[in-house]
């Protein structure tokens, strides 16, 4: 007998953490694997980026299309619901015995939802973070309430989803899928990876900046982008690699700016999508990152790599020494890059410890999703953990 085990992807970020996860459960002979592919993989405004789902060996996989076209947050709620409707569909027909989501994006809300209203068991990557200046926020909370097993990347996110009633015996620190990648791919040489990218500009001094929009703010993210284009500007030495925003409300926005200005420019350069080996490779020879990306908060601290996060949108995560956060504003940004260039600053970085696992992420999470199906006494029930 083999267990089914439906997996979602909806964008570059979630692919490139749930990548090794995947191939794990691909590569298990008591695993049927549905791989659902789904969002902006779809899009060439973002990339088209499931073609990196079929250069990693995973041709067998289903596509759910949405609509991306409106990016307004009305647009996004259309596109929850549109979402929900392909779930459902596809669940009914093909139900797995288990449903595997990472994050927080709405796809996988939608997803989420659908299984848990039709009796399927959930288990949810990266639950329990806190990300106040972002809609994220919410939406992660309401899947782990949904889901039956718990993989949140540090001690302090296992703890809140305890909190939050979840049992004990359900909830492992697993540690972040973003450490593992650092510690398991085979990252490109420096001057390989700027030939690849046709960007000279990678043989000095860069930055890697990603910059999304900050969903429980109205209509900031130009305004704010501006702001970190001005201090880029001012920062004549640096390079810059730049990748596009997410498909969330008000990236369209962002990325016609990016691109426009990045005409101007000949030391930007942007890209809609680098994949996880390109984008990994970028920030291990990166002299900082900037933006307000959660992989400047999880992964380039594990690189050893500094980080200037801009604004609201990752507040309420854990912040390793190595992060310097500022206001939007292009006074705060400059002096925040600045301090990280300091040579004592970034030789400090070098030797930070990350709270984000040791890089056995998807091996733990394989073992435990294989004895809960062995085990599971195929209902959702649950009841509520009183911490006090």
């Amino acid at each position: 007998m083999k267990y089914k085990v439906c997996v979602v992807t909806g964008t570059r970020a979630d692919y490139g953490l749930l990548r090794e996860t995947i191939r794990r459960l691909y590569d298990n002979n008591q695993i049927d694997l549905d791989l659902l592919v789904t969002g902006a993989h779809l899009s060439d405004s973002f990339g088209k980026t499931e073609n990196e789902i079929v250069g990693d060996g995973f041709a067998t996989y289903t596509r759910l299309a949405i609509p991306l076209g409106d990016d307004s947050k009305a647009g996004m709620i259309h596109a929850t619901a549109d979402a929900m409707h392909c779930f459902v569909d596809y669940f009914l027909v093909h139900r797995p015995d288990i449903l595997v989501v990472l994050g927080d994006r709405y796809e996988i809300f939608s997803a989420a939802t659908a299984a848990h209203m039709l009796g399927i068991p959930i288990a949810h990557i990266s639950g329990g973070d806190i990300t106040e200046g972002a809609i994220d926020n919410t939406i992660r909370h309401c899947v782990t309430k949904m889901s039956q097993l718990h993989f949140p990347g540090c001690e302090q996110s296992r703890r809140r989803i305890i909190q939050m009633g979840e049992f004990p015996e359900t909830v492992f620190n697993v540690g972040e899928p973003g450490v593992e990648n650092i510690k398991k791919l085979s990252l490109m040489e420096r001057s390989v990876l700027a030939q690849n990218l046709k960007f000279e500009g990678m043989l000095n001094d860069y930055a890697v900046v990603t910059f999304h929009p900050t969903t429980m703010e109205d209509d900031t993210g130009l305004e704010q982008l501006n702001e970190l284009i001005g201090a880029m500007d001012s920062l004549k030495t640096i390079s810059y690699v730049i990748t596009l925003s997410n498909a969330d409300a008000g990236g369209k926005a962002i990325n016609n700016c990016w691109l426009e200005e990045g005409n101007r420019r000949d030391n930007w350069l942007v890209v809609s999508s680098l994949g996880v080996i390109r984008y990994l490779s970028a920030m291990k020879y990166a002299k900082v990152v900037i933006g307000n990306s959660s992989s400047g908060i999880v992964e380039a601290p594990s690189m050893g790599v500094p980080t200037v996060n801009i604004g609201d949108r990752q507040k309420g995560r854990m912040i390793a020494d190595s992060v310097v956060c500022c206001n939007p504003y292009k006074s705060e940004i400059e002096a925040a890059v600045k301090k990280v260039l300091e040579p004592g600053f970034w030789e400090m970085c070098k030797n930070v410890n990350s709270p984000f696992g040791d890089g056995s992420t998807s091996e733990m999470i394989e073992e435990c999703i294989m004895k809960y199906l062995k085990q599971r006494n195929h209902t959702i029930e649950k009841g509520f953990y009183d911490c006090m």
